[in-house]
């Protein structure tokens, strides 16, 4: 009877250790194509900014044609790298980045408008060019 005891009791000991890792190895791996699929994300996000510059020089072409222009390097960044492309994502991403880049485009041209009324407002107040 107690052969059994202790049978049962290793039993249940060895399952419990087999589980925790399993759950370990599950864990390990999941969190390694997490972190991989995170690595390309920010391999794709660093390509596309470059792309983005490059494409506001365009000055003939449309915004529509630009972040097809962008997209199309981005696959091709992404080919090359053996990285998986997934279009909705990137196209996203480039719509963040352009209205970001819009943001600061805006608040630097304020910024540079209040500096040239200061000025004016200075030159006004300094009377020597009455």
């Amino acid at each position: 009877m107690k052969e059994i005891e202790i049978i049962i009791s290793l039993a249940g000991t060895v399952l419990g250790l087999i589980i925790t890792v399993l759950t370990f190895i599950v864990k390990t791996v999941r969190s390694s194509k997490a972190k991989k699929s995170a690595e390309q994300a920010i391999k794709i996000g660093n390509a596309v900014l470059p792309l983005i510059r490059e494409a506001e020089k365009f000055t003939a072409f449309s915004g529509i044609e630009k972040k097809q222009y962008v997209m199309t390097k981005a696959n091709q960044f992404a080919l090359v790298n053996r990285i998986p492309f997934i279009e909705d994502l990137v196209s996203k991403k480039i719509e963040e980045l352009v209205t970001l880049t819009k943001q600061v485009n805006i608040r630097s041209s304020s910024r540079e408008k209040a500096e040239i009324k200061k000025e004016i407002q200075e030159a006004v107040n300094q009377k020597s060019w009455l």
